[in-house]
């Protein structure tokens, strides 16, 4: 039997005798084993938009206890639906990021029903948000998302490991929102509106869990915030005509045109783009009875907004700029390192910023999984090679090879997902 250690380690958590759970939790041999069954189609819900009953394995799913919007429960009862449609065991692992909460709560559900989850295989896992700053040729910081498979999540060091960094960025967020709300007082008191968090989480909840970077969602809140006060709330030609069409208040929030455009939001030019999201979202209200066309940003705007921009990405660490709140990407392989129990796979390898690597691609991604080897060691095991939610304007199948050559250097195994966060383990959203 596998893991037969790391099961009954889980069942004395759990304070579970039945013998069921061996054979519905897979520890690091097992996970091993289980990789060498599979390839690019058990990874892909999908192949040329029809069902692919290949479809076995997601080892990347999100539950709410991070930003995804599916119970644990929920997520179990997706693969077992999935599992009886396909007639194989669907292998499914929990990776919330920087939270071991959603697998904690899914284990006891497993365990009291074995026979409706009997053609599941859970792996337990999570996704570390770690940064790197110290690769040759980096012109900025990288955001690496680290998975970790075979994890015991009742262990207290990675408990207090990643309470520590989520309670150090909480304080961090707090800390800079505090620095906006002073540099743009005059501003905000113009338009009469306060800056919160609790109102940040409308665009990224994670950032109350201290489970998100700090810059990237502070930026995004008070661009959008801080436009939607100038062009919607101060604005009582647009309020009059939204009145009009007996538009509800609840379809009137600064965050509602992001998620209805996500797709625009796309550079840097995010406060520009924002402005016409919302333009087009003003014109979807009114099902495009009326025309909308927001006036440029003024100046002052402007100036407010780059100076906001400005403390944010403070806030965000680099070279010369460590930040005790992050993780930083060596730091997070040598903590592995040490744990009994844990495999490491490289999230998403092609969505690093890339356009931060001022050189070859196939020197620096050398240089990437050599690092990866020399902190993780053993246990910098594999990379997701087959990962499903790329963005098809942005990942060339260029890059997808240099980073195969340069993984098979190292002796990676291939892992693969979908990056779940809705409803479904088939699905990205």
């Amino acid at each position: 039997m596998f893991d037969r250690e790391y099961k009954d380690t889980i069942k004395k958590h759990l304070c579970h005798s039945d013998s069921s759970l061996q054979n519905l939790i897979a520890g690091e041999e097992e996970f091993k084993h289980i990789l060498q069954n599979l390839d690019k189609s058990s990874f892909s819900p999908l192949i040329n938009n029809i069902d692919n009953r290949d479809f076995c394995a997601n080892l990347h799913v999100h539950t709410t206890a991070s930003d995804g919007i599916a119970t644990p429960q929920e997520i179990l009862d997706s693969a077992a639906e999935v599992a009886q449609k396909n007639g194989k065991k669907f292998i499914v692992a929990i990776t919330d990021h920087d939270s071991l909460d959603g697998i904690k709560n899914l284990l006891p559900i497993l365990t009291s029903n074995p026979e409706k989850y009997k053609n599941i295989k859970v792996v337990a896992g999570v996704e570390l948000s770690t940064v790197g700053t110290d690769f040759d040729n980096q012109t900025a910081t990288f955001d690496i998302h680290t998975l970790v498979y075979g994890i015991n999540p009742f262990d207290e060091e990675l408990n207090n490991f990643i309470d520590k960094k989520k309670r150090l960025k909480f304080e961090l967020a707090q800390k800079t929102l505090e620095k906006l709300k002073s540099a743009l007082l005059d501003i905000t008191n113009k338009l009469n509106i306060e800056l919160t968090l609790n109102e940040a989480a409308k665009i990224h909840p994670m950032i109350l869990k201290g489970e998100d970077e700090v810059s990237h969602p502070l930026k995004k809140y008070i661009y959008a915030k801080l436009l939607f006060a100038h062009y919607v709330e101060s604005n009582n030609y647009i309020k009059a005509l939204l009145n009009k069409y007996n538009i509800q208040n609840e379809a009137l929030s600064y965050e509602k045109p992001v998620y209805a455009y996500k797709s625009m939001f796309n550079n840097e030019k995010y406060f520009y783009i924002y402005k016409d999201a919302l333009q087009k979202y003003l014109n979807k209200l009114t099902n495009n009875k009326e025309n909308f066309v927001l006036q440029e940003i003024p100046d002052y705007m402007v100036k407010a907004l780059l100076l906001g921009k400005q403390i944010c990405e403070n806030s965000h660490p680099s070279r010369h700029n460590k930040l005790n709140a992050f993780t930083h990407f060596e730091d997070a392989l040598s903590f592995i390192n040490t744990q009994k129990y844990g495999l490491i796979s490289i999230a998403h390898p092609a969505r690093l910023n890339l356009k931060a690597v001022n050189g070859d691609l196939s020197i620096f991604f050398d240089e990437f999984f050599y690092v990866y080897k020399k902190y993780g060691k053993d246990k910098a095991f594999a990379y997701e090679k087959h990962y499903q939610s790329y963005s098809k304007n942005k990942v060339t199948k260029e890059i997808l090879d240099i980073i195969d050559k340069s993984a098979e250097k190292f002796s990676l195994q291939a892992t693969g997902g979908v990056d779940s966060h809705g409803k479904s383990v088939c699905s990205r959203m």
